[in-house]
């Protein structure tokens, strides 16, 4: 009798320390998320590349098997409304989360995902004994903002019971809370937009009878940034005293380019802050902010032989 109640004993005292000292398979991190650094016209088309990394759960083990009565939930909570901000008050830029890349189960506010639904995990996110929920993030709108550094503050928290199996058993279950707070950030960097059209000063049998002529190119940059606009030297070494136009030849027709007091020559080392809305970019895909130039013939120069003279010159925006 009193062997069988020692033989009780020692298998109680065998078992016992298995179960209350299971080790913990699963951590919980706080992964960051940073988009690619683009312009603001990129924001606006909507063309930054998602992103995807991993949700901030991870188990590892000799090997995991996720039944009926496991689950691995992650409750979200957005601090912008999935918005990513550089401050109160400012531009917004809408993203989206997800748990799988084609956006089919997204995070909502308030919204739970459990991974081990069938359908994340034929996504390959449980490998024998790793399991390594992932989310992927896009930008879900395409605003007109300004340049800065932009982010956002997700909370996700979570709750799991993950089975860990020895052989075939599930030997013992890893059941566990956490929150990971996961930061997203994407710099938006500022940019600009010209539009510029040929030039044609016309014919005349003298170069003193050239008028001189008022065009205008049309610019923009990021919304609120400020820039400059400049001409170069075109094919001369200098805007100074003339810029030349030449023929196949070899031939010189000198001209310049000025402000719109048609005296004061615009080239890069008189740049001019942009004339239209108090010098600031409006953000506008096709730019509309009139830079208006005055371009003139040298009327004392020596006419050159009679031809086809051009010169090609870059508009400049400095920003």
């Amino acid at each position: 009798m009193s062997l069988a109640r020692l033989l009780v004993a020692l298998l109680l005292a065998l078992g016992v320390p298995g179960v209350a000292q299971a080790a913990s398979y699963c951590t919980v991190s706080n992964p960051a998320f940073t988009f690619q650094p683009s312009s603001s016209y990129d924001v606006q088309a909507q063309t930054i590349p998602a992103i995807n990394g991993s949700a901030g759960l991870t188990c590892n083990a000799s090997a995991i098997a996720l039944l009926g009565t496991n689950y691995a939930n992650a409750t979200m909570t957005s601090a912008n409304g999935f918005k990513l901000l550089t401050g109160p008050g400012s531009d917004a830029i809408p993203f989206s989360v997800s748990a799988d890349q084609a956006g089919t189960i997204p995070f909502t506010q308030g919204g739970t995902v459990n991974y081990t639904d069938s359908a994340l995990l034929s996504l390959g996110i449980l490998t024998g004994g790793t399991f390594t929920p992932k989310m992927y993030m896009k930008l879900s709108a395409g605003p007109n903002v300004a340049a800065g550094t932009y982010t956002g503050t997700l909370t996700v928290a979570w709750s799991w019971n993950i089975c860990i199996v020895a052989v075939v058993v599930c030997v013992t279950s890893d059941t566990g809370t956490g929150t990971s707070t996961i930061v997203v950030t994407l710099k938006v960097n500022a940019d600009c937009k010209i539009t510029a059209n040929d030039v044609s000063l016309g014919s005349a049998p003298l170069a003193s009878q050239f008028g001189m002529a008022t065009k205008a190119v049309l610019t923009d940059c990021t919304r609120g940034s400020s820039y400059q606009v400049s001409f170069t030297a075109g094919g001369n070494t200098s805007a100074r005293p003339w810029r030349a136009m030449s023929d196949t030849g070899g031939h010189s027709l000198q001209y310049n380019i000025y402000l719109p007091d048609g005296v004061t020559i615009w080239d890069q080392s008189n740049p001019q802050t942009n004339q239209a809305n108090g010098g600031k970019g409006t953000g506008l895909v096709s730019p509309a902010q009139q830079q208006t130039y005055k371009i003139g013939v040298n009327p004392a120069q020596t006419t050159p032989p009679a031809g086809h003279y051009t010169d090609t010159v870059s508009v400049v925006l400095s920003f």
